[in-house]
């Protein structure tokens, strides 16, 4: 028996923790009025996710637990308050739109009136659910972090009477929509009339899945949510421009730039005598849609021209009636209701445009300026590194007519267009002549081109024994690869193949600066050969680390291979290979030979080889 109430008991608690847990609130704010003495009103306001939110966590918040804690984190009492029936967030801030069937936010409101001690440092109200959607794109792991809404009454306000939070006025739209200007007064009211000033704040986390709906709520302080890389509280939801907040009006602005849903901090402080007593924080979530709109209004943008007459073209969608104003502050007869029309400006300057667009009761206005000057605009290029060999595409894309010339035209396809193409074999410098009817411009571009050079020396080194390949006087790069035969390797491995005599062996090496790169292939023979091509007649015995042994290049000076012997000019043998080693060091039995010339005999491969040497020290 004792086991079948356990396993309902564990049910139970499954099947809440799976309720509370729903992601549903989508945001929320705590504030406070002062009625009378240590008497006031305490509201929380919850919005709701009314599609994509769970009915039976929806119905786990039928009462809400606020925690009273004085600022070191003490529980001084808990208020369970009951919720007012739902209002339906209908607000829209644009003309025209046809409303999205997947956005629906309901406001709940928390209302408890409670006797509040004055004591130091001031009280904090506060309240913690769990979870946040899924879904949200700014926040790590949405689906896991809960919210803390959260206020405190100062006892700063304590010196200048009681006080009452400031409330906004009302709550944002419950969608945005994306690459349309989102513009919304978020102001606020203060009872007592004190200083209000706004700002973007980082919204808290509370709760969590474990324990979704904690009653008490933990004990302060609380911490911000965990931004996703790219954004923080300065970037909260990648618009341009970006999401911010007049800090004297209240007034946000921003057009959104991508589709998805935001998690946002707005806050209000008070002030009075130019004391903090109070800040309000509202936690909101925005969901910016790709919009349908009935209207449009849209048409070519900042324009810069070296014209006095422009013709403008309009984009505007669904419109069957429209009104420019040209700006034009020198006439009171610069406006047209032509779809496209032209207009001639009197003179150099800036001039702002405004479309008004209409159809029915919808309309919709655009703006945009006219800069008349002369074009300063580069428009040649940006300077540029290639490598021997490329191409790149020089000029800018340009809307508008120019008669164009390139100077010098070397390497070019076409020196009388706008975006010629370049194959230069050296680096160079163009200029380019821009013109049209009333304008001439001129810009240059710089094309710097680099040609990398594999260099090395091979060459094979062959006697009776084995032969090897010689490798030397390369040319050191960023990077560098070897191959023997068409097979990767290093170049110590190469110098250490034994060769197979007869054959030939290619050598290629692969060099780049990590931009350009470039290549070289030898094809060496290891054939024995009779002819020695060069025996040096001097050498310095000095010590210097440089010439101190004789030695004659590529002959291996070991027995039964090849043999050199040296005397001196009365005959006397002062150095035999055979017996005493690949070089001669210049000495005779332990002392220093003399200065002078000595005679060598070098029998290689058959043959006998005779000369002089000199010595010099």
């Amino acid at each position: 028996m004792f086991f079948k109430h356990l396993l309902v008991f564990i049910m139970v608690v499954l099947l809440f923790a799976y309720r509370v847990t729903a992601t549903h609130v989508v945001g929320g704010d705590i504030t406070y009025r002062h009625i009378v003495n240590d008497s006031f009103e305490i509201t929380l306001i919850l919005y709701i996710d009314c599609i994509n939110g769970n009915p039976q966590a929806i119905a786990q918040d039928a009462n809400a637990m606020i925690g009273v804690f004085d600022t070191t984190g003490n529980l001084l009492k808990t208020l369970l308050v009951n919720r007012s029936l739902p209002i339906r967030i209908n607000s829209v801030n644009y003309n025209c739109v046809q409303p999205p069937s997947n956005a629906c936010v309901d406001k709940y409101t928390y209302t408890y009136y409670t006797s509040l001690p004055q004591i130091p440092g001031g009280i904090i109200l506060a309240f913690q659910r769990c979870c946040r959607n899924n879904s949200i794109t700014n926040i790590i792991n949405p689906n896991a972090t809960g919210a803390t809404y959260w206020t405190r009454i100062r006892d700063t306000a304590q010196t200048n009477g009681y006080n009452s939070s400031p409330v906004f006025y009302t709550l944002p739209p419950n969608f945005l929509c994306n690459n349309s200007a989102f513009v919304f007064n978020h102001a606020a009211t203060d009872p007592d009339g004190d200083s209000l000033s706004y700002e973007l704040y980082t919204p808290y986390m509370g709760a969590d899945q474990s324990n979704p709906l904690p009653r008490p709520p933990a004990t302060p302080p609380y911490y911000g949510v965990v931004w996703a890389s790219p954004f923080d509280v300065n970037n909260m939801m990648k618009g341009l421009p970006e999401l911010k907040i007049d800090s004297i009006s209240g007034v946000i602005t921003m057009i959104p730039k991508i589709v998805g849903q935001f998690v946002v901090g707005i806050g209000v402080k008070e002030f009075r005598k130019g004391l903090l007593i109070g800040f309000t924080r509202r936690d909101f979530q925005f969901n910016v849609l790709a919009c349908q709109f009935n209207i449009v209004s849209s048409f070519t943008k900042d324009l810069k021209v070296c014209n006095d007459t422009v013709a403008f073209i309009n984009n505007s969608v669904g419109a069957d009636s429209y009104l420019w104003d040209f700006g034009d502050s020198t006439s009171s007869i610069d406006t047209s209701t032509l779809k496209e029309p032209t207009y001639v400006y009197p003179k150099l300057g800036i001039y702002f445009i405004k479309l008004l667009v209409k159809k029915g009761n919808c309309s919709d206005s655009a703006t945009a300026q006219v800069i008349i000057s002369r074009d300063t605009i580069p428009f040649a290029g940006k300077d540029t590194i290639i490598c021997i060999g490329a191409s790149v595409l020089l000029g800018t894309n340009d809307t508008n007519m120019f008669n164009y010339r390139w100077q010098p035209a070397l390497f070019l396809n076409d020196s009388s267009i706008s975006r010629p193409l370049a194959t230069p074999q050296y680096s160079i410098k163009y200029y380019v002549t821009r013109t049209n009817d009333i304008c001439i411009n001129t810009d240059t571009v710089s094309i710097t081109v680099k040609n990398l050079q594999a260099h090395f020396s091979g060459n094979t080194l062959v006697n009776c024994r084995e032969a090897h390949i010689v490798i030397d006087s390369v040319t050191t790069f960023q990077e560098m690869k070897w191959y023997l035969n068409d097979e990767s390797a290093t170049l110590d491995q190469i110098k250490a193949k034994l060769l197979e005599k007869g054959k030939t062996y290619l050598v290629k090496l692969l060099v780049s600066d990590g931009q350009c790169f470039d290549s070289l292939e030898k094809l060496l023979s290891a054939f024995s050969t009779d002819t020695i091509s060069f025996i040096p007649n001097v050498f310095t015995p000095n010590n210097d680390k440089q010439n101190d042994c004789y030695r004659i290049e590529y002959i291996q000076l070991e027995k039964e291979c090849a043999n050199l012997l040296i005397y001196n000019r009365w005959g006397a043998l002062m150095y035999n290979s055979d017996e005493d080693g690949t070089c001669w060091d210049g000495n005779w039995k332990g002392t220093q030979a003399t200065e002078g010339v000595y005679f060598y005999i070098l029998k290689h491969m058959g043959k006998e080889y005779h000369g002089t040497i000199t010595l010099i020290r």
